[in-house]
């Protein structure tokens, strides 16, 4: 060998290896082959051959019946996953003319197109195995490969990959039935659906239909305590698990009615009407109406009740080394310090003093076992 070549001084070259995997198009390619699930540990060593997989990386959006697979996944051997949000988006058939609400990941590309030029840039691996089809990745491709880094891509039919995509990166292997025979690798058939009757379909329509009117009620329901709460509070934001609290009180079978397991999942979905965001882990809900002061007037609690009560709490936790207290031991130890507190402060209960003071507390819980936190 040249003694001048760049691998001269890399006999086992490439030597270290990443794998980034695309979860929307991993699913797609699968169930396109009939499979329900692969053994990824023995696929993703499989595909970096000869180099040592140093991780897999895996990417996706959060769909709620994928939880328990990303949980697993967060098991394997040198795994990590990302996940983005799925989103409703408005699909037009061509062929009827109507449009439907389909779900779409989102900020999964870009994280995945990050990731994959911190590998190349970072020096951390020779080899990045790319499991993806979309041509969004193009750049990412162009910016590792100027790094000095092998590009292998794997895909599945030739129709489910994008020309530009399959023409730019060094290596490219093919998935099919007959590579994982092949590699030894363990993959479970998807079982085939049994024809279903046209009273099973118009049922399973009905269903769906029904569903779709529950998150509808829901949504209006969440809105019209979301209005309530932020009329009281001295802030727009209210926590989440404050509408919670109040939403078990109105529909206690909510989840049966939507068939949605978190709140959070049914506030993204009417992404129109809510605006979530994140505070110290977490979640803060306001609506995206706008709000005429004639219609909202909004009762601040007076500084002199905030700072009592937010003193009581310090005070308990320090002595205590607690990070919470119900709010009967709350009412009990307010009472200690000023019996008459509620007279001087012109408060009637306290639950109302808790919802006026906003984001200042963490509430969560139902009824007596209603907890407070500080942020």
């Amino acid at each position: 060998m040249d003694n001048n070549s760049p691998y001269s001084e890399k006999p086992y070259f490439p030597a270290k290896a990443a794998v980034v995997v695309d979860g929307g198009y991993w699913r797609k390619i699968i169930k396109e082959m009939g499979i329900s699930s692969v053994d990824l540990v023995s696929l993703t060593d499989a595909l970096c051959n000869p180099a040592f997989r140093i991780r897999t990386y895996f990417f996706d959006g959060k769909i709620q019946n994928s939880q328990s697979f990303h949980d697993n996944l967060q098991l394997l051997d040198r795994f990590e996953v990302y996940l983005g949000d799925v989103v409703p988006r408005p699909f037009s058939c061509p062929s009827c003319r109507e449009t439907f609400q389909v779900p779409a990941q989102k900020r999964v590309d870009v994280a995945l197109a990050v990731e994959l030029v911190h590998l190349a840039t970072t020096s951390r691996v020779d080899l990045i195995v790319l499991l993806a089809g979309d041509r969004d990745f193009i750049p990412a491709i162009e910016t590792a490969k100027h790094a000095g880094v092998i590009l292998r891509l794997v895909h599945g039919p030739p129709k489910t990959v994008s020309d530009t995509l399959f023409k730019l990166v060094d290596e490219k292997i093919e998935l099919s039935l007959d590579y994982f025979k092949e590699n030894h690798i363990k993959t479970v058939r998807r079982k085939k659906r049994e024809f279903k009757p046209e009273l099973i379909r118009k049922q399973e329509d009905e269903e769906r239909i029904k569903v779709e009117k529950g998150i509808e009620t829901i949504t209006k329901t969440i809105e019209t305590i979301l209005l309530n709460l932020i009329s009281k509070s001295s802030d727009n934001y209210i926590h989440l698990s404050r509408i919670g609290i109040e939403l078990n009180k109105i529909e206690p079978k909510w989840k049966e009615k939507t068939q949605i397991k978190h709140l959070k999942d049914i506030i993204r979905l009417a992404e129109r009407k809510f605006t979530l965001k994140v505070k110290n882990k977490h979640y803060y809900i306001t609506t995206t109406r706008k709000i005429s002061p004639e219609k909202i007037t909004k009762k601040k609690v007076p500084d002199s009740v905030e700072k009592f009560i937010i003193e009581a709490i310090t005070e308990h936790f320090t002595q205590n080394q607690s990070k919470s207290i119900s709010i009967i031991k709350l009412g009990t130890l307010l009472h200690k310090k000023n019996p008459g507190w509620k007279q001087k402060y012109g408060i009637k209960q306290l639950k109302t003093a808790l919802d006026m003071l906003g984001e200042k507390l963490i509430i969560s819980g139902e009824q007596n076992e209603i907890i407070i936190k500080l942020p």
